[in-house]
C-alpha cells in the first residue's frame, strides 16, 4: 500500500486556507469540479490544495506520454488507469473522463483510440495543471 507524505509547508497559507472567486474560476475553466471538491474532502480546502500540491509532481501522465512514444500500451494502459484514479480524487472532471476513455479503450485493446484520446488528455492536463499552479501561487 502506497503511503501519502504531505510536505513540511502547507501550500494553502498563501491562500489564506481558502480558496477565492478567481481561484474558484480558475479551477472551473480547466474544467476541476469545485462543488465535488467541497463534497469530497467536506468543505476542507486546505486539505484539498495539499494534495493538488503533491500532484503537480504526479508522474503518471509524462509515464502516459512514454509509454505511447515506446509503443508500450501495457505501461500506458496501467499509467492510464492510475491517471483516471488520482483525478478522479481531485476533481479533475475532464482529465478524469479522458482518463477513463483511454484506459477503456486500451484494455479493449483499441490502439487507435486511445492514440487519438492522447492530444486530448494531454491538453486537458496541461490545463488542469495550469489552474492548479495558478491557484497554489506556483
Amino acid at each position: 500500500m502506497a503511503r501519502i507524505i504531505l510536505p513540511r509547508t502547507n501550500p494553502s497559507e498563501t491562500q489564506g486556507g481558502t480558496m477565492d472567486e478567481k481561484d474558484i474560476a480558475a479551477l472551473q475553466n480547466a474544467e476541476i469540479d469545485y462543488e465535488d471538491i467541497i463534497d469530497r474532502f467536506e468543505g476542507n480546502e486546505s486539505l484539498y490544495l495539499k494534495l493538488a500540491e503533491l500532484f503537480l509532481d504526479d508522474p503518471h501522465m509524462p509515464n502516459v506520454r512514454k509509454a505511447f512514444a515506446a509503443g508500450d500500451l501495457a505501461t500506458a494502459e496501467v499509467e492510464a488507469h492510475a491517471l483516471k484514479g488520482v483525478a478522479g480524487n481531485l476533481s479533475l472532471a475532464s482529465v478524469y473522463k479522458l482518463a477513463k476513455s483511454m484506459n477503456d479503450a486500451l484494455r479493449e485493446g483499441n490502439e487507435a483510440a486511445a492514440t487519438k484520446l492522447l492530444s486530448q488528455l494531454d491538453e486537458a492536463y496541461e490545463k488542469a495543471v495550469g489552474a492548479l499552479r495558478e491557484v497554489l501561487g506556483r
